[in-house]
This record gives C-alpha cells, sequence and structure tokens, in this order.
C-alpha cells in the first residue's frame, strides 16, 4: 500500500491540487488517503482556485443562421498569450489550426441566435431561445436542460448562468424584464455532488422569485465574474449594480473614478478570466480606458490599459463600438462592431494591429480544468 505519512497532509492536498483533472481518478486508487483528499468539497474548491489562473479559453462563432437553426463553430485553446491569440486568429479566419487550437466541433441549435455564457468554472452553457445546454469542453459533452413552464410564455427575459465556489452550485437565472422596481427571475440550481467516486450534478426545479430591485438598470445581459452578476444604470450617474448568485440579492458597488456625468463618455462592463473590467470610451478623441476590479466590491479600482482608437475608428460613435474578447499582459484582443474587424493592442509597444474583418459573431469565454461528469 502507498503511503505518504512523511509529507504533512496539508502539503499532500496542495501537490495533488495542482494536477489535472483526467490524473486524479487513477490517483484515488493509489491509497485510501488519496480517495479521500479528492473526494473533500474543500479540494474541489482549491483545485479551482489553482485553475483561474490558467483558464482554457473558448471562443464560438456562427457559422450560419436558416431559418429555424443556427450552427456554432466552437474553438478552444489552453495558452493564452500574444502567440495564442495570433494563431487563433488564423484558426478563425482562414480555417488553418495549429497545435495550440484544437480542431473545432460544430453544434446546432433551434433559433436565430445562440449565446454562449461562461461560469468561470468547468461548465459553460448555451442559451437559445428554444433550448439550453450545458457543455463540458474537456469532455465535449452536452447536457439538455429543461426550461421552465413561463419562459416560453414570456418574450421579455434574460438568461444569465454562473458558478458559486463556496457552495459548489452553478445557477442558470432568468430575469424577466422589466427589472425595477420589483425584479421577477426563475433560478435553476446545479449542484456538484458525489463522493468516492465521479462527482455529478443535482439539478433542482426551476423556483419562481421576486426581490426589490430599486435601480434602473440597463435591459442588457449582465456580466458574470466570481459568483456575481453586474449591470451599470441608466441614470445620469451611471452605477454598477451587483445581484449576488448566492444570495440573490442586489446591491450597488464603487465604481472606477473615470465613472462621472460626461456626456461625451459611454461606459460598460465586461467580464474577463473572472475580472470585472469597466471601459471609459471617450467619443470625442476616441479612447477607451480600461479599468480592473481588484478589491473585494468594488473596494478598488486599476486602470490597467489606455487605448488611442484614433486611426482604429474611421468615423464617430456615440457610443462604445467595440467588443472586448480577451485580456493579456501582453496584448488586448476584441473586435470594433461596426464595420466587423479583429484588432490587437500591443501596450509594449503602444500599437493596434489589424487582423481582418470578421463576417461572423464571435463569443469568448473561459472554462477550467474539473473533475465534473455530465
Amino acid at each position: 500500500m502507498f503511503s505518504c505519512s512523511f509529507l504533512p497532509p496539508e502539503i499532500i492536498i496542495r501537490i495533488l491540487s495542482f494536477l489535472p483533472s483526467k490524473i486524479l481518478p487513477k490517483l484515488r486508487l493509489v491509497s485510501k488517503q488519496f480517495n479521500s483528499i479528492i473526494s473533500e468539497p474543500y479540494f474541489l474548491r482549491l483545485h479551482h482556485y489553482h485553475d483561474l489562473n490558467s483558464p482554457s479559453i473558448l471562443t464560438a462563432f456562427t457559422v450560419s443562421s436558416k431559418s429555424l437553426v443556427v450552427e456554432l463553430k466552437i474553438f478552444s485553446f489552453t495558452k493564452p498569450n500574444q502567440t495564442a491569440l495570433t494563431t487563433f486568429r488564423t484558426s478563425l479566419l482562414e480555417e488553418r489550426y495549429h497545435e495550440q487550437t484544437q480542431k473545432p466541433i460544430t453544434k446546432s441549435f433551434l433559433g436565430d441566435r445562440v449565446r454562449v455564457l461562461s461560469s468561470n468554472h468547468q461548465l459553460i452553457c448555451f442559451v437559445s431561445p428554444k433550448e439550453h445546454f450545458l457543455f463540458d469542453p474537456i469532455n465535449q459533452k452536452t447536457l439538455e436542460i429543461s426550461q421552465s413552464s413561463s419562459a416560453s410564455s414570456s418574450s421579455s427575459s434574460l438568461v444569465s448562468f454562473g458558478f458559486v465556489s463556496f457552495t459548489l452550485q452553478y445557477k442558470i437565472i432568468r430575469f424577466f424584464l422589466p427589472y425595477h422596481p420589483i425584479c421577477k427571475f426563475e433560478t435553476l440550481t446545479l449542484s456538484v455532488k458525489g463522493r468516492n467516486h465521479k462527482h455529478h450534478l443535482e439539478i433542482s426545479q426551476w423556483r419562481s422569485q421576486e426581490t426589490e430591485c430599486p435601480y434602473l438598470l440597463q435591459p442588457y445581459p449582465p456580466v458574470h465574474t466570481d459568483g456575481f452578476l453586474y449591470w451599470t444604470t441608466k441614470e445620469a450617474q451611471t452605477k454598477i449594480v451587483s445581484f449576488s448568485l448566492e444570495h440573490e440579492k442586489f446591491s450597488v458597488v464603487p465604481p472606477p473614478p473615470c465613472f462621472e456625468d460626461n456626456p461625451n463618455h459611454d461606459f460598460s462592463l465586461c467580464g474577463i478570466r473572472g475580472k470585472l473590467l469597466a471601459v471609459d470610451f471617450n467619443a470625442l478623441e476616441p479612447s477607451m480606458e480600461i479599468w480592473t476590479m481588484s478589491g473585494s466590491n468594488g473596494s478598488a479600482w486599476v486602470k490597467t490599459h489606455s487605448i488611442d482608437l484614433k486611426e482604429t475608428l474611421t468615423r464617430y460613435y456615440r457610443s462604445l463600438p467595440i467588443k472586448i474578447h480577451d485580456i493579456q499582459c501582453d496584448a488586448v484582443f476584441f473586435q470594433v462592431l461596426y464595420p466587423s474587424r479583429v484588432k490587437i493592442y500591443y501596450p509594449s509597444k503602444n500599437e493596434v494591429k489589424d487582423f481582418g474583418e470578421l463576417h461572423h459573431e464571435l463569443q469568448f469565454c473561459y472554462c477550467t480544468d474539473g473533475l465534473l461528469s455530465l
């Protein structure tokens, strides 16, 4: 019988938490000690925490949209750096594949559009007007999720998806518009369960709820990061409002210093690699600043990038015409929407490089290694 009695238990746990998930089932068979450690919820949280620092990037774009069916082509690459972004662009636009980008898979969905939602955990969610699916990029398995009875009767609703690391739960939430003054929503909880065998999902029934929302939220899908959903408000003085997936309550987050009453500025939020980013777009110059929330609940904001867009934007835009897909220390990968072109900003050179037109809707999300089995 194998034994690691010469090592303290906390050292064993830390070593195992850095290993890929595909190795861990085999290690269960090595000893009772390993099997017990890997089965603990604490180990799952620690394994997830370490994987947050090196997520895989999953990307999907619309291949074709017919009358009743939309097709997605799904890429993933596991070395998110400047070189990977360049090779990804080649794979996306020219369909030439490299060692850093796996050959894509194609999936079809009912409806005219499908959204790809990230949980910053192992699973992602595909949402179309008629269908909901969970997708496991590691094992490339798909699980259909039943919709609530009220989903088909209401067209004014938005679906969000996220993961709560403290409770080890995924949540799918359908918000019914308008949010103000009473927000009505439905929640489907998917709990990670299992001991001494592969971890699996325990899926609840849809729960109808409502809570007070004294904020004029923008009627857009919220941004998800680290167990919270975020919106900006429609008020003259822009605010950031969060919704806790664990407690299912709204609250206000202190905004970054750039948020001020300026008619020539447009503010937006995005979630990248589990972090909340605020984008300040100056329509007159034009330029944009990117701020990252570094403290808990908005206690601190740091300006990470300032990008001159004079040569990037060919005409005047009152609101932000850019979608930021990914940010690294050495590159910012974004898309100009009108007309649609792929761009990469290199901070070291302070320049924006154009990578050509993009005729499809591109969606980025992030997934980590995990122990779940659909």
